[in-house]
């Protein structure tokens, strides 16, 4: 008896695209960069930068005035400063394109030009390398080609990371963890890639740990398939492992003072993470070393389970404290009044109860891929199902991480794209270059899923009443335009709501005590304490710290500080109260803040 795609792939093959894959793949990136830079056109390029956008150009603006390639003090965060957890992987590009630039558009221009640029470039890559992963799996399928950058194109959660002004790290991560996964899918055929996969996991990781959850199961993919094949993969494999211990330790050489290895950084490129991969590239060396003497597959599974345990057991000794939550030493006001209403890091226990018909766009498209790829994996050669495997243990592990934190879904979203394309082209190849194809991928696109979440939004309430989306942390003040009336104040030190903090220093020549970002503990929670506290404390604050200036947005402000210290500071400046202490600045034009000079 026919199974039903048995009979599918009997049926007469639908007429093909009579359209170029290569012109029709350049012309989907230019309506998609288009659309994307239409907010950065109408309202300004540098209003377009997130929080995390704009401290990267702080960074880099800090690196080319002169500031030491090791120093990673942001000096002017919670003054004296605040060590930050990015590397300068990012930055070295940024600055050497700024420089290039300026002597033909000047310091703002070549700015502007920089981060418009940038994360088109890695768009591009990004929709190159996910047709080539497609082409990979589905056996050179070219409709396949066409209807994974066409699901990217549409893969709503990621394109925030690709819009103009997008310079932070995410962009790039998602371009490497793609390319790790074409690499490592050709692995068994070529040691060249093998070695170039090793590298391009090191400087993922290099540049930071987020995609340590994606590129571990894929390590484990590696090693497993060692374990399997054994003498047939052990040059590639040893090549990988190589690769991938030398990459680490240059890269490390390269980027983190030697005295700093030593200690236990656990959130960034550090002695921990180094020790992790230029120990696991150095067992897997060993390992095939070993094998060219002697080749069995149970001495491969031995020997392969005695390295891990001693390199987890050496992990643990050393560095114990990495396993706990990479928030538990901040203030617990911090948590509860900023990291738990983070937008990028609610779960999806949280998006259940504040915005269920979002859940459908972030998390439908990545599941129904995982289905289609078993399906495929079961259905393809033998001789092609690692490949499969790579992608659906990366998919996977990434779609695991978004049900912690929601930030995991744009990965999982982009790398979903091309493995849901070459599902189909492989169980239904008669219809691979067909239209059929493509419009089936568009009914089942990101954006499609999240357009019917949308659109379902009244019965989903009716089922699920949700609470109010204010309680997700939003900002309504955090673009460069609402603080550029405070360039006209002396250079001081500022106390403004978290998510200002970025703007004001690549705005101005301020100091601010509070920005999103995990290590600044001391300013966060001095912030949200003075703004909680009772008018006489917050006099004392205001003196202890030094501080010039109080900053608050009128536009939106934080009806939770309000609620929680209801004859607060924040509270009583909310309701148009000035203490003796606090002088209103007349700053024109204002937009959305309110600004206050301290008195002596």
């Amino acid at each position: 008896m026919s199974s039903l795609s048995s009979l599918t792939d009997q049926a007469a093959p639908e007429e093909r695209l009579n359209v170029n894959p290569g012109i029709l793949m350049v012309v989907l990136w230019l309506a998609a960069t288009v659309a994307l830079g239409l907010p950065a056109i109408s309202a300004g390029i540098f209003d377009a930068l997130s929080t995390d956008d704009a401290m990267r150009l702080v960074q880099v603006r800090d690196l080319i005035g002169g500031q030491g390639w090791f120093d990673l003090v942001q000096h002017r965060l919670d003054p004296p400063g605040a060590s930050m957890h990015w590397s300068r992987v990012i930055d070295a590009p940024l600055a050497a394109l700024i420089l290039m630039l300026r002597p033909l558009a000047g310091m703002h221009g070549a700015e502007a030009l920089t981060v418009f640029v940038w994360p088109v470039a890695i768009f591009a890559a990004v929709l190159a390398l996910i047709a080539s992963i497609a082409e990979v799996l589905s056996n050179k399928a070219t409709g396949s080609q066409i209807t994974a950058v066409l699901l990217a194109v549409l893969s709503a959660p990621a394109l925030i990371h690709f819009r103009p002004g997008a310079i932070d790290h995410h962009n790039a991560q998602i371009a490497l963890l793609l390319a790790l996964i074409l690499l490592v899918s050709e692995i068994e055929r070529s040691t060249v890639k093998a070695a170039m996969a090793g590298a391009v996991a090191s400087l993922s990781l290099a540049i930071g740990i987020e995609m340590l959850p994606a590129i571990l199961p894929i390590g484990i993919a590696v090693f497993g398939l060692f374990i399997w094949r054994g003498a047939s993969v052990s040059r590639q494999i040893g090549a990988f492992g190589a690769a991938l211990a030398a990459a680490s330790l240059v890269l490390a050489a390269a980027l983190v003072p030697l005295p700093s290895l030593a200690s236990p950084v656990c959130d960034a490129f550090g002695g921990p993470v180094l020790l992790l991969v230029a120990g696991g590239g150095v067992s897997l060396v060993i390992m095939a070393e070993i094998d060219r003497y002697y080749s069995a597959l149970r001495l491969r599974l031995v020997t392969g389970v005695a390295l891990a345990i001693a390199l987890l057991a050496v992990f643990l000794s050393l560095y114990s404290g990495c396993i706990a939550s990479p928030y538990g030493q901040l203030d617990p006001l911090v948590i509860s009044l900023w990291v738990d209403r983070v937008a990028e890091s609610i779960s999806l226990r949280t998006m259940l109860q504040l915005m269920p018909q979002k859940i459908l766009g972030f998390y439908g498209f990545p599941l129904m891929t995982m289905g289609f790829a078993l399906a495929a994996l079961i259905k393809s050669d033998p001789v092609a199902r690692f490949r499969w495997i790579v992608g659906i243990v990366a998919l996977a592990a990434l779609t695991a991480l978004s049900v912690w934190e929601i930030r995991a879904a744009a990965a999982a979203s982009m790398l979903a794209a091309p493995i849901f394309a070459a599902s189909l082209a492989v169980l239904w190849p008669a219809r691979a270059a067909g239209r059929s194809l493509i419009l089936l991928a568009v009914a089942a696109s990101p954006a499609s899923l999240a357009l019917f979440g949308l659109s379902a939004r009244v019965l989903i309430e009716f089922i699920a009443p949700r609470m109010a989306i204010a309680d997700i942390h939003e900002s309504k003040c955090q673009k460069v335009s609402d603080v550029a009336s405070m360039i006209k104040l002396p250079r001081g030190r500022v106390m403004a709501p978290i998510d200002l903090g970025p703007a004001i220093l690549l705005e101005t020549d301020h100091a601010v005590f509070a920005a999103p970002y995990h290590r600044n503990n001391d300013g966060n929670a001095a912030m949200l304490k003075l703004m909680l506290a009772p008018l006489p404390t917050a006099r004392q604050m205001l003196a202890e710290r030094g501080v010039d200036y109080v900053v608050t947005c009128s536009a939106a402000p934080d009806l939770d500080l309000v609620r929680l210290a209801p004859e607060g500071l924040a509270a009583r400046l909310g309701r148009g109260e000035t203490p003796e202490f606090l002088e209103p600045l007349d700053l024109k034009p204002v937009r959305d803040i309110s600004v206050w000079r301290v008195r002596r």
